[in-house]
Order: structure tokens, then C-alpha cells, then sequence
């Protein structure tokens, strides 16, 4: 028990005497310190503090003051164009021609970012190479930002990518060889130049692909084929190309496909008419089959053998569609058959059956039969002028006199009638009996016949 008491009382003493040994250099190394600090500002030239290679000094935050950190070169692969800013720092610049210099010293993939928010952007003149570069706006707005490119601006190499921008341009800026291609994102280029041409074919093709985007002037011609090509391809949103900004002479090509975009109105395509171009236009269109495929009124749509959509050609008035195998689209106009309304004679190979409503006792007197709205009338005995009318070549109309048991007389009129013996039959005065006259008009006479006295 005594020598278990012995070493603890031991190692107490030591951890004391270590724990004093550390708090002693502590505290002298703090009073070193201090006194460094202290000699230190005694011994530095306060001139020297603060200015260009000579003694950095800190902020509040423990950092060196804004103004004497080192300017940062080219990092990253980002450069944002801002003009009007008065105190560029970073990779925001306000000068066109420092940042292209900066941005052409890294290597790969770069943006350029344009900033309107202090002025309007006008890109000096000047010869870039944007084979690495995708153009966007700084910040993301409803309407384009507008990058405007002084007259004389030459466009070595077209950009990957132009995003959100107008890019506009007033006078002849690209000069296209070799095989380019480059992407439009809610984008615009508008071309003004009426004195040259914005791009000038001398070799190989441009291909342009377009997402929610346009092409517009009012230039004369923005893309100057000659006997080279042009691919314009629509993927999505609302794309349009305007008229007369293309021209070629008859070996040029433009191949113009729509992947599911929308044009400015129904049928009218995403590229709109380019008069000056003489060559080969193909244009395929993935989306719009409808629309592309029914031309006129009066066309239906099917499906030829090869299982396209066709659309069936339009026949003259009043022809009718029958199933044809032999044609495209499995249909054909022919003429309709003779109504029973036409002239000539029609042969029903089945039995007909007449059927017509009930027909009232019309009262005695004057009468105007029309024979265009029945062909059977009745009418009570009594003495009348009873007028024909409106009866056809070749009618048949029946009238029924129904006597009431007094004498009367009847007067024909209408027409020409040729009655039996020449004699207009006397209508019976019997009660209750029924005289029927029958009229059928032949080359413009009424013939007239009666059976009497029926009872």
C-alpha cells in the first residue's frame, strides 16, 4: 500500500513541473511576438507600406487590402465584357480588345459574358477567331441582349454557340471556307448591309442549328452561297429564317430541316422564300406532316403503299370518291351518278314504293295547284277556275273533285289542255260520288283526262 501511495505522489509532481514548463514557453514565445510586432513598426517606413513593391499590409478581415492583392489574368474560362465599368477588376472588362487578348491565351473552351447593364455593347472593329468561344448574356433577360458589331468587324471563325443574344450586324463580316457549323439558343442574328454581302462562300458549307431562334434583315443577303451549301436545321421553339437573305446561282444547295419547330404561320416553313436563290432547296420536315401534305381545300389525307401520308388530288365539282387499288393514294374522283332529278332516263333495278302524307279536302272555290309541292290534290265540288302550275314535262298530277250533290262548272287554266273528244269533261253533281282528272304535260301541252261519277 506505502509504494502505491509513492508513485502516485510521483506522477503528480512530474505532470505539475511539465504543465509549468509549457505554460513558461507560451507565455515568453506571446512576449516575443509582441515585441516583434512592436520593433517591427518602429523599423518599417510607414512610405513604404502599402504601394506597389513595397510592404503589403493587411485589412480588417486578416486579408491583404483589395488594392494589394495581385491582379487575376486569365483565370478560369470565363470573360465578361461590361462596358461603361470604371473599375474592371478580375475577369470583368471594360476594354473589347484586352479582353479577346486575355481570352485568347487560355487554351480550350471559353465564354464570353455581355454585360448592358451600364450601356449599350458595340464591339470595335476588329478580326476574331471564335472557334473555342459560346457567346451569352451575362445575366438571363426576356429579350435578347444586343451586341452590336461595328461596320468593318470581320468574323474569322463562327462561334460554337450564340445564346440569348442579337448579334447585329451592318456590313460584310465573314468570309466562310471549310466545313462550320454553329448553334443559336434563343438567339437572333439580324443582318442590315444593303451594299455586300454578310458571308461569302468561297469553299465548303455552313451548317446552322437552330433552337427558338431567327435569322432576320432587312438586308439585301446575308448568306452569298455561289454553287456551295447551306444546312439549317430547326429543333424545337419558334425558328424562322427571312425572305431574300439567302442567294445562290444553280449549283448551290440548301437543305432546310425542321425537327419539331414551329414557323410564323401554318405552312409557311421555317426558311420563308429566297428569291435570289437559284439552286437545289430540299426541305424535310419531321413534325408538320398536315400540314405539308394537304396543299388545297377539299383534300383528304391517307396513306400511300409505302405507308406515307399522301394527300388524295381534288376532282371537279360534285364528283365523289371511290376506292381505287391501282392508284397512290387508293382513291379516285368520278363523276356522280345521274340524279333522278336530271334529264334522261334512270333504270331502278328494284322495287320502289311511293309513299306520301295524307291529303287534305281542300274547299271549294278558285284554286292555283302547284305541281312542284305534290301530285295529288282534293278539292270539294263547286263551281272554280282552277289554275295548273308549276307542272314539268313528263308530270303526272291527279286532282279529285268530291261532290256535294249541286251542279257546277270548272274552269282549266295554266296552260294548253287537250281533253278526249276535245270536250272539257262535265264534273258530276251526284252526292258523295268522285270525279279523278288526270294531267300529264307533253311538249309544253296539258293532256287531260277524267274518269267520272266513281262512287
Amino acid at each position: 500500500m506505502k509504494s502505491f501511495k509513492n508513485d502516485y505522489l510521483k506522477d503528480n509532481a512530474i505532470r505539475a513541473y511539465a504543465d509549468n514548463l509549457v505554460s513558461v514557453e507560451a507565455s515568453a514565445r506571446m512576449d516575443a511576438f509582441s515585441n516583434l510586432q512592436t520593433s517591427l513598426n518602429s523599423k518599417i517606413n510607414n512610405a513604404s507600406k502599402g504601394i506597389p513593391n513595397g510592404v503589403a499590409t493587411l485589412d480588417t478581415n486578416g486579408l491583404l487590402t483589395q488594392s494589394q492583392r495581385p491582379p487575376v489574368v486569365a483565370s478560369g474560362n470565363v470573360f465578361i465584357f461590361r462596358p461603361g465599368e470604371t473599375s474592371p477588376s478580375g475577369n470583368v472588362y471594360n476594354d473589347w480588345t484586352s479582353m479577346i487578348v486575355a481570352a485568347q491565351s487560355k487554351q480550350g473552351l471559353k465564354y464570353i459574358q455581355f454585360d448592358d447593364s451600364l450601356q449599350g455593347i458595340v464591339v470595335p472593329v476588329d478580326n476574331v477567331n471564335f472557334s473555342e468561344f459560346i457567346l451569352l448574356p451575362r445575366y438571363k433577360k426576356a429579350n435578347y441582349i444586343e451586341v452590336n458589331f461595328s461596320s468593318g468587324f470581320l468574323l474569322s471563325t463562327w462561334p460554337i454557340e450564340i445564346r440569348g443574344l442579337n448579334l447585329k450586324f451592318t456590313s460584310h463580316f465573314n468570309d466562310n471556307s471549310g466545313t462550320n457549323a454553329f448553334s443559336m439558343i434563343d438567339a437572333s442574328i439580324q443582318y442590315s448591309g444593303t451594299t455586300s454581302n454578310g458571308v461569302d462562300f468561297f469553299s465548303g458549307s455552313l451548317t446552322i442549328l437552330m433552337r427558338n431562334s431567327q435569322i432576320v434583315g432587312p438586308g439585301n443577303s446575308l448568306f452569298s452561297l455561289a454553287n456551295r451549301s447551306l444546312q439549317i436545321s430547326a429543333v424545337s421553339g419558334l425558328c424562322n429564317v427571312d425572305p431574300n437573305l439567302i442567294k445562290g446561282n444553280a449549283s448551290g444547295s440548301l437543305n432546310v430541316t425542321n425537327y419539331g419547330a414551329s414557323s410564323l404561320s401554318i405552312g409557311s416553313g421555317i426558311v420563308q422564300s429566297q428569291s435570289s436563290f437559284l439552286g437545289t432547296r430540299t426541305d424535310i420536315d419531321f413534325e408538320h406532316t398536315l400540314e405539308r401534305t394537304i396543299l388545297s381545300k377539299g383534300q383528304l389525307i391517307t396513306k400511300n403503299g409505302s405507308g406515307n401520308f399522301v394527300a388524295t388530288p381534288v376532282g371537279a365539282d360534285n364528283e365523289l370518291l371511290a376506292f381505287d387499288s391501282t392508284t397512290a393514294t387508293g382513291l379516285k374522283s368520278i363523276p356522280q351518278p345521274g340524279a333522278l332529278n336530271s334529264p334522261g332516263m334512270k333504270t331502278i333495278t328494284d322495287y320502289v314504293r311511293q309513299s306520301s302524307p295524307i291529303t287534305s279536302l281542300l274547299p271549294a272555290g278558285n284554286k292555283t295547284i302547284d305541281c312542284s309541292s305534290a301530285n295529288l290534290f282534293r278539292i270539294t265540288g263547286g263551281t272554280a277556275t282552277i289554275t295548273i302550275s308549276n307542272l314539268t314535262e313528263n308530270e303526272v298530277v291527279n286532282v279529285v273533285f268530291e261532290s256535294t250533290g249541286s251542279a257546277y262548272s270548272i274552269t282549266w287554266a295554266g296552260g294548253t289542255f287537250l281533253w278526249p273528244g276535245a270536250a272539257v269533261p262535265i264534273p258530276t253533281s251526284t252526292a258523295s260520288r268522285k270525279d279523278i282528272y288526270t294531267f300529264i304535260k307533253i311538249n309544253g301541252a296539258i293532256f287531260g283526262s277524267a274518269v267520272l261519277n266513281m262512287g
